[in-house]
């Protein structure tokens, strides 16, 4: 994951306002970098580079969503994102069949290659809409933003005690979450759960500049729960794509399947059981409330 740019001449006690127009210029800057690579060639690497780029300036625009007019930016950024998403997903699922397709049995290649072909055959829609959302995104979306970024008005610090409030507002709604759902890791539990993990980091991260030594902390704890999630959310994936085939597919394509869902099975199960010890220690070691009152 690329690292987003540092918002350079903030500390603990600027102003809100400051910080937010900083913070919003530099997401906004990364994000324009990404676009810029992708418009030139549309690869893998550079969707995922500008889903990135955009899921970091949502999160500018949640966490000081009171400032100005940013729910309705942000549902617009979200837009954009969303049709990166929906490219993103086929890559990834269309590169690990294309590996499997490589290494499985010969006597099975031909079935891997039809659910290969079937999996991708979306994908010159999805690109095709991805480039008008990124029309609409340059044209329309952008200088929303600009101009929003100069109305930016409101009270408060930066490091002030009401963003440490929110902070451990968030934190404590996540481990509910987790408390809820760490006994019964279904996938659509899962990827909640991975959902509010990666919000949470992103926001953590806006306040690292005010409250590093608050904040790091939180960091060190949130980013391998997140890798732990998301494996668990691509097993999920590759698990329910293979149950379709296996009973939807054709001949060949049924029989493909089915020798990799044994495997599928097992992976989703490593994967499920690991992201469970992360919780349980999570919980055992009371992290919540440690990070809490590392922010009060």
């Amino acid at each position: 994951m690329s690292p987003s740019s540092a918002s350079h001449g903030l500390d603990r006690e600027s102003r809100r306002t400051k910080a937010a127009r900083r913070l919003l210029t530099s997401r906004l800057a990364d994000a324009r970098r990404a676009e810029a690579a992708l418009t030139r060639k549309l690869t893998p690497k550079r969707v995922h580079d500008l889903r990135v780029a955009t899921r970091r300036l949502r999160a500018v625009l949640e966490a000081f969503h009171d400032l100005g007019d940013m729910k309705a930016r942000e549902r617009e950024v979200k837009r954009l994102q969303d049709a990166l998403g929906e490219v993103r997903d086929l890559h990834v699922q269309g590169a690990w069949l294309e590996e499997v397709a490589q290494k499985g049995e010969s006597s099975r290649r031909a079935g891997f290659q039809a659910m290969h072909a079937r999996l991708m055959s979306p994908l010159p829609d999805k690109e095709r809409r991805l480039r008008r959302a990124l029309v609409r995104w340059a044209d329309q979306t952008v200088p929303a933003l600009e101009r929003e970024t100069r109305r930016l008005k409101g009270p408060g610090k930066y490091g002030g005690r009401r963003v440490r409030q929110e902070l451990s507002h968030r934190l404590r709604q996540l481990e509910s979450l987790m408390e809820n759902r760490a006994k019964d890791l279904t996938p659509a539990m899962a990827h909640a759960m991975r959902k509010g993990v990666k919000k949470l980091r992103y926001e953590a991260e806006l306040f690292v500049p005010a409250l590093g030594r608050e904040v790091k902390p939180l960091l060190k704890a949130l980013v391998p729960l997140q890798e732990t999630l998301g494996d668990l959310h691509d097993a999920d994936v590759r698990l329910h794509l293979l149950q379709h085939f296996a009973l939807h597919g054709s001949a060949a394509q049924r029989a493909a399947a089915r020798t990799l869902l044994r495997g599928a099975r097992a992976e989703r199960a490593r994967h499920a059981a690991r992201a469970g010890r992360h919780l349980g220690d999570w919980h055992d070691e009371k992290r919540t409330h440690a990070l809490c009152a590392l922010l009060e």
